[in-house]
């Protein structure tokens, strides 16, 4: 795991390191580690290159979103030998597009980095930012072909999700964990007899 700080750094882990190392975003090619990237409305996207085995996670708010953490990812990935084709990628549960609403100061950082398509006025002023389709989008424009967007909204889905923007009265909220892993290469699998 990283110490997220909603940026574009991307760490690469091979073994589990203390203290955790400041990142959004991390991979490994290294069977058996497990990584994991924390979110409570953020969205969390897990990686696999299925034919070497390498994996990734991401962690991209509005922040990370407009950094491109998750193109950070895929070059990473890439520039260890996988092809963006083969990649395979998964946009978990996190806040969708009906409940994300960011000011006009962020809005026009957004905007700035190319991603104004991914804004949505409101009748009452409101803007709201499309976070799944803004990955979806960085993803496609690396020729990443496989992605699968949970569309669980964190706020309004009604999943017992935790949600920051859905804490308590008290101001108490969790996060939910995306994990991914991966065993031996598919030329070390074990045939069956």
């Amino acid at each position: 795991r990283v110490r997220q700080v909603h940026g574009n750094t991307v760490v690469r882990l091979d073994q589990p390191v203390e203290p955790w190392p400041e990142g959004d975003a991390l991979w490994t090619d290294r069977a058996g580690v497990l990584l994991s990237v924390a979110a409570a409305d953020c969205v969390p996207i897990l990686i696999v290159d299925p034919a070497s085995g390498r994996i990734g996670a991401a962690h991209a708010g509005w922040q990370g979103t407009r950094l491109r953490v998750v193109q950070s990812l895929v070059r990473a990935l890439v520039g260890a030998g996988s092809r963006a084709s083969a990649l395979v990628a998964s946009i978990g549960p996190s806040i969708g597009p009906c409940c994300y609403t960011i000011d006009e100061a962020r809005a026009d950082l957004v905007g700035a980095s190319g991603q104004g398509a991914y804004l949505r006025r409101g009748p009452e002023g409101a803007i709201a930012f499309d976070l799944w389709s803004a990955n979806v989008a960085q993803l496609r424009d690396l020729g990443v072909e496989s992605i699968e967007v949970s569309r669980i909204c964190t706020l309004s889905g009604g999943h017992d999700l935790w949600s920051y923007r859905g804490r308590d009265a008290d101001g108490r909220y969790g996060t939910q964990l995306g994990f991914i892993g991966a065993g031996r290469g598919p030329r070390e699998r074990e045939l069956p007899a």
